[in-house]
């Protein structure tokens, strides 16, 4: 699939409609490609003479090589956007937003001469919301520069970054309440549940930490001196940079919840435990002495005491009886019971 956006005079982005390579002239400023086909590619490579990387070399990349500024002065980034799992969302759509999981997906940017492409594997909420927010051109910015169309889309994925953090802090409240809560826990609560579900946050915050790092790594780049060519972005780069810190303290912040709630969690599963090992042990106390009894005058042995007469059943079934009940006022007693 290949988008592609021109600048109007107003400096806001509308969308062009392309079906083949006569139709990307040379006033579009951005082309998005989401799993484009060969064809697609061939219709770039004939209208712009640029090459494009595969969806699977992407993946392939190596850390050293995600940033950089080829010799022909066409700057390449590779960078990672956070995208929800829309089958995870349908099966758990009226569950809250722990039940979320979350893909780290790989998304280039070729910023060549007046021109930006991106190519991508599939859609993602961050690029509708820039492509919305810049078709009203809500900060007045003139995107006949596609360098502004560039730090757009990361802060754009900023956002979403900041949204999903904030879906997994209110689950993680929830969480929280349900741990925390005696009576919701004792006999509501699946703890085996809870585990997987603080599991999965720990993924999503795990990824979010990825993209985040990786995010400081690009906006570190771009803020060189001649890697954009010109000092009028440092100060976006710097407010991108700082949102970027917060949100990295954020994570951290969450991440230690998590950890709070897994320990916490399983120090209850434990507990459940160690209580049913108790119960065992405690019936198996209560259920010796009356079996010893049982079992002794269950022989076929003479001389026994009071094994043979009119009452002697009715006497040693009392005795068991109260042996068995002994222990239990004994337990109690002691408050294992």
């Amino acid at each position: 699939m290949l988008e592609a956006f021109h600048s109007t005079e107003r400096g806001n982005l509308q969308e062009s409609t392309i079906r083949g390579s006569f139709d990307l002239d040379p006033e579009l400023v951005w082309v998005d490609l989401i799993s484009p086909t060969h064809d697609e590619q061939q219709w770039v490579l004939e209208a712009y003479s640029q090459n494009l990387p595969t969806l699977k070399s992407l993946e392939d990349i190596s850390a050293s090589a995600r940033y950089y500024r080829d010799d022909d002065g066409v700057l390449h980034i590779s960078t990672y956007f956070l995208t929800k799992n829309r089958q995870s969302q349908a099966d758990h759509e009226e569950d809250s937003a722990g039940q979320i999981l979350v893909s780290a997906q790989t998304v280039a940017f070729i910023l060549h001469k007046n021109r930006l492409f991106t190519l991508r594997g599939q859609k993602m909420v961050s690029f509708r919301a820039f492509r919305a927010r810049a078709h009203r051109n809500d900060y007045d910015m003139d995107y006949k520069d596609p360098v502004w169309i560039l730090l757009g889309l990361l802060e754009a994925k900023l956002d979403e970054l900041a949204d999903i953090l904030e879906d997994v802090h209110k689950d993680l409240e929830a969480c929280t309440t349900e741990v925390l809560n005696n009576h919701h826990r004792e006999y509501h609560l699946d703890l085996d549940d809870m585990v997987t579900r603080l599991a999965q946050q720990d993924d999503v915050l795990g990824k979010a930490q990825l993209c985040l790092i990786d995010l400081r790594r690009v906006l570190n780049f771009l803020s060189r001196p001649r890697a954009l060519g010109s000092h009028i972005y440092d100060v976006d780069l710097r407010e991108l940079n700082e949102d970027v810190r917060s949100l990295v303290e954020h994570n951290a912040f969450l991440f230690q919840k998590v950890r709070f709630l897994l320990d916490t969690t399983s120090g209850f599963i434990n507990t459940e435990q160690s209580d049913i090992i108790k119960r065992f042990s405690v019936i198996s106390s209560m259920l010796a002495p009356p079996m010893l009894i049982a079992s002794i005058y269950g022989m076929n042995v003479d001389g026994l005491p009071m094994a043979q007469g009119l009452y002697s059943f009715v006497i040693v079934g009392a005795i068991i009886v109260m042996v068995f009940f002994a222990p239990i006022f004994y337990f109690r007693r002691r408050g294992w019971l």
